[in-house]
């Protein structure tokens, strides 16, 4: 899948993804890893997404599963997304609205502190960046393939595919839980997520 001119922040704030392997159409394999306020160890997760196109509305959802090939890392805390997504409503040609849904296990105990920064900050955050992101999309597709569009033509991907059958539902309750409630707030030498727009 192509990057656009913006990457959201996703769980508990800025990091990388990329999809792994294609299934049909518009289902696809994801992985992705997340940067944590210091000192939370920093998070990832692994996402069967699929999106749905409707006429001049798209339903975009994903929940976590597991892969023998790609198990959890010692390093990373394997968060769980339980049902995340955005529904995105046509409201003419030049604009639309948009609901986000978000209900994920970052797993362990944490700080009251991370809690009420996630719930007030990160939600509002990323449409801020998706909203810069969109405002440059067009001119920035129109020099990067502008008929490559593998999210309305599924047959345009490169990715590999995988069975559905290797995959399964990852439930939260079978991964390893953290106890960092204890930990206080420091200031976060690796950096935070700016609000400012990045190529990717």
């Amino acid at each position: 899948m192509q990057r656009t001119p913006c990457s959201l922040p996703s769980l508990l704030g800025s990091g990388e993804g990329k999809s792994l392997f294609f299934f049909f159409f518009f289902f696809f394999f994801f992985y992705s890893n997340s940067r944590c306020p210091k000192p939370l160890k920093n998070r990832d997760v692994i996402t069967l997404r699929s999106w749905l196109p409707m006429g001049a509305d798209y339903i975009i959802m994903n929940y976590s599963v597991k892969h023998p090939k790609y198990p959890p890392r010692k390093d990373l805390v394997r968060a769980v997304s339980i049902q995340t997504g955005y529904l995105i409503q046509g409201r003419g040609v030049k604009s639309c609205s948009i609901t986000y849904l978000a209900q994920v296990d970052p797993k362990g105990s944490l700080p009251k502190w991370v809690v009420n920064k996630s719930s007030q900050f990160l939600a509002p955050k990323a449409m801020k960046k998706m909203y810069k992101a969109c405002l440059k999309y067009p001119d920035w597709k129109q020099k990067h393939n502008p008929h490559f569009k593998p999210w309305l033509f599924p047959e345009q991907s490169a990715l590999p595919t995988v069975a559905l059958s290797e995959l399964s539902i990852q439930h939260a309750d079978s991964l390893e839980n953290i106890d960092e409630s204890s930990l206080s707030e420091t200031k976060d030498d690796r950096g935070e997520g700016s609000d400012e727009d990045s190529v990717n």
